[in-house]
């Protein structure tokens, strides 16, 4: 999983994608053998180049946190203003959010394709292809859920505050006037919560209980609060301030989270239980008005694929019969090996200190991954506050401009064990999400290709190499056997949820139906009451890592085919880091165009 934090709702840019491209794909092959011939660029592709900076900066400076996360030295991309505000959730722009994505479309389809460099009629096409379903999806405004447990923007803003970098002493004053905005901000949430109460589309009881839990935790930690304890780590380092200044900014820091966060994460929670028993949808988005068609977008910005739900639908339901028909035949054919399996500890196998599990999955990826820049990783360990509610482990995804520092977090109480710490840091480090962004922002794209969310790619690729990485465990003989086991057993864990999540959402299942449905493959009442909410939360949350995961199957199995012998699995791998997050029918496209 990697940590993005919407501190807006964007209106134009910031959304998702959709599967349609702009030109055919013959079209394009063909006129980028003629437009690559000239090493000068031509007046539209400057032109074209200056819209999309113009782009990317309208949205990297709507707030301080943007800006400050995505870029490290912003003045190198003509930016010398930093806004000093938090940004808010605006009703104006969610309401206009769809005419405001019908000009930018009308802007980009007025540059003459066939004259746009190689590389521009890349970006053309996936800017293309994310602006027309973000004018789908502002179809439908205040159908998004911006408050959860573990997504939710006030689990999301504390962790983000966390990492805030701080390198001088402008950074920890703008530190200090964002974290200050604090209340404004969940003052804007409120206001869209209100009005999804007006329009029938607030979240039900359990899901309020959910998020005011989440909040308690943090507010229970006032005195070992992470905002504090992560402040004293960082200004510790910076270089030039004396004890004195160090100790006045700590004060400074402590007093502004005591006195302004805590409070506005108070009554964040206070102002949620007034409108606990608003939400009258208790199941599913498909039991709203226009719920289901809102949900078909949805899909599509989750995962990049342009599947039909029920495609997806069949494809789930045959992996999860294919899964257990595989598991049982492995069983009786190697009963010990899944006897094994079954009682698995993997650590004598893999060790279990995560800075060292990284390096040996570095060296491991050398032979099919493609060569990515030599960057530092640092393991930290999710604030006691959070553990409850934050993923198991996440990345942070750095300055697109200054990416040799990364870090991923590990929530300790949620693998405790440790057992599954390896394929985890496949899926966070390498070849996952760490490598994946780093080996894309050394290729240094124009910088719009970079803040596009496509979580369908990312999450997906993330998942593809987590059931690679079941392959590099060395545990003896059985090694292939076990290997399979496991990803099988990734394969039908994601299946399951991913087939509820589409049940729950697209179909209108209950929770008794929910319950009935996963009682046929023995999980009780209590686990199947766990699993439905957590969907109801999280709508297509699962299928990003799913449907992602195997549209990543079928893209190598189709390159594999027609590549014949030629094929490589390091050159299918290259392919698809080369492309960049885009959406499956893109990377499909890009695969023929190198065959």
């Amino acid at each position: 999983m990697t940590r993005q934090i919407p501190v807006k709702i964007f209106a134009v840019c910031m959304i998702v994608l959709t599967a349609v491209s702009g030109c055919s794909g013959k079209e394009s092959i063909s006129s980028r053998s003629e437009v690559s011939k000239s090493t000068e660029k031509s007046s539209e592709q400057k032109k074209f180049d200056r819209y999309l900076m113009d782009i990317f900066t309208e949205n990297v400076t709507e707030n301080g946190i943007n800006l400050h996360y995505t870029l490290e030295n912003p003045e190198k991309y003509g930016i010398k203003n930093q806004k000093k505000s938090i940004g808010e959730i605006c009703k104006k722009d969610i309401i206009s959010g769809k005419i405001q994505a019908e000009k930018e479309l009308k802007r980009i389809r007025k540059f003459e394709y066939n004259e746009l460099s190689y590389g521009q009629q890349d970006t053309y096409d996936v800017l293309l292809e994310y602006l027309t379903l973000q004018k789908e999806l502002a179809s439908y405004p205040y159908y998004q859920t911006i408050l959860s447990p573990v997504s939710g923007v006030q689990a999301q803003l504390s962790i983000t505050f966390c990492e805030y970098r701080l390198d001088t002493k402008n950074d920890v004053k703008l530190y200090f006037q964002l974290l200050s905005q604090t209340k404004s901000y969940f003052e804007s949430v409120i206001s869209y919560e209100k009005e999804r109460v007006k329009r029938g589309l607030f979240m039900s009881d359990d899901s309020v209980d959910a998020v005011i839990d989440q909040i308690q935790e943090f507010i229970d930690s006032e005195k070992k609060n992470p905002l504090i304890e992560t402040f004293k780590e960082r200004i510790c380092a910076i270089d030039g301030l004396s004890q004195t200044q160090k100790n006045a900014y700590i004060c400074k820091n402590g007093e502004i989270v005591t006195k302004q966060v805590i409070p506005a994460y108070e009554k964040l929670a206070e102002q949620l239980k007034t409108l606990k028993g608003n939400g009258k949808n208790l199941s599913g988005l498909s039991h709203l008005k226009n719920g289901r068609d809102y949900y078909k977008v949805l899909v599509q910005s989750k995962t990049g694929s342009s599947k039909s739900v029920p495609e997806m639908i069949s494809m789930t339901e045959e992996n999860i019969k294919q899964c257990i028909q595989e598991t049982s035949v492995i069983c009786k054919k190697y009963p010990e090996v899944y006897e094994e399996y079954a009682n698995l500890n993997i650590k004598p196998y893999t060790g279990s200190n995560p800075e060292k599990i990284i390096e040996k999955l570095k060296k491991k990826t050398k032979k099919y991954y493609p060569k990515a820049p030599r960057v530092n990783c640092r393991i930290k360990y999710v604030h006691k506050s959070m553990e409850k509610s934050a993923s198991p482990a996440f990345y942070m995804i750095p300055a697109i401009d200054s990416y040799n520092d990364n870090v991923i977090y590990i929530n300790r109480l949620q693998m405790e064990d440790f057992n599954q710490i390896y394929s985890t840091l496949a899926h966070e480090g390498y070849p996952g999400h760490l490598y994946q962004n780093v080996y894309y922002a050394a290729r240094k794209e124009s910088p719009i290709r970079y803040i596009l969310d496509y979580p369908g790619y990312s999450e997906g690729w993330a998942t593809y190499v987590e059931g690679w990485s079941y392959s590099t465990i060395e545990a003896g003989k059985d090694s292939k056997i076990l290997a399979r086991l496991n990803v099988l057993g990734m394969e039908f864990n994601l299946a399951l949820c991913s087939r509820v999540d589409f049940g729950v959402h697209y179909e209108g299942w209950t929770k008794k139906e929910t319950e009935k449905y996963l009682s046929r493959f023995g999980i009780d009442t209590a686990s199947a009451d766990y699993i439905f909410s957590m969907i109801v939360r999280e709508p297509a949350n699962y299928l990003s890592y799913y449907i992602g995961y195997r549209e990543f199957l079928e893209l190598h199995d189709y390159y594999k085919k027609h590549a014949g012998k030629i094929y490589n699995l390091k050159t299918f791998h290259t392919m698809m880091l080369d492309a960049g997050p885009c959406s499956f029918d893109i990377l499909k496209k890009r695969i023929r165009e190198n065959l």
